[in-house]
């Protein structure tokens, strides 16, 4: 004998809701999974901003101690008394440690505290970096890590 199985109406609507509730389910997850990836590309964008930012800053403190230099160089000034020129009236914002110029540009939470070495008087480069390094206050704090990037 054979049987034989016959689906009525409710069976074939049964199977319906059922692919349309899952249907609907994987058209939520992957909502989600969308606006989190947005999310994300957003924080790093702002990330990505803000260290190119940092490093903008840099350049253009870098260009005013620069231009002041050039009017501290004078005549066959020997490099003594050249650093002892430069220190004494050293722009706001600039420390000096020897021969090392330092100074520090914010942004939100993250500090870019950079390094120059000053060159001898009369040479057309008158800096060269010495470091680059970044540091978050709350991981500081916490014991973390700092990245530092040495120029060569």
């Amino acid at each position: 004998m054979k049987r034989k199985i016959a689906l009525g109406p409710g069976a074939a609507s049964l199977i319906l809701i059922v692919v349309i509730l899952s249907l609907c389910m994987l058209t939520m997850l992957m909502q989600i999974g969308a606006r989190n990836d947005i999310s994300l590309a957003t924080r790093g964008t702002e990330m990505i901003t803000n260290v190119y930012d940092l490093f903008s800053g840099a350049e253009k403190r870098l260009a005013k101690l620069d231009a002041y230099l050039v009017r501290c160089q004078g005549e066959k000034q020997d490099m003594d008394d050249y650093l002892e020129l430069v220190e004494q009236n050293l722009p706001e914002g600039f420390t000096m440690e020897g021969d090392t110029v330092t100074w520090q540009d914010s942004l939100g939470r993250r500090v870019l505290t950079c390094s120059v070495r000053l060159l001898a008087p009369g040479e057309a480069k008158r800096t060269e970096w010495v470091s680059h390094t970044f540091e978050e206050p709350s991981r500081k704090a916490s014991g973390g890590d700092e990245e530092e990037f040495q120029d060569d």
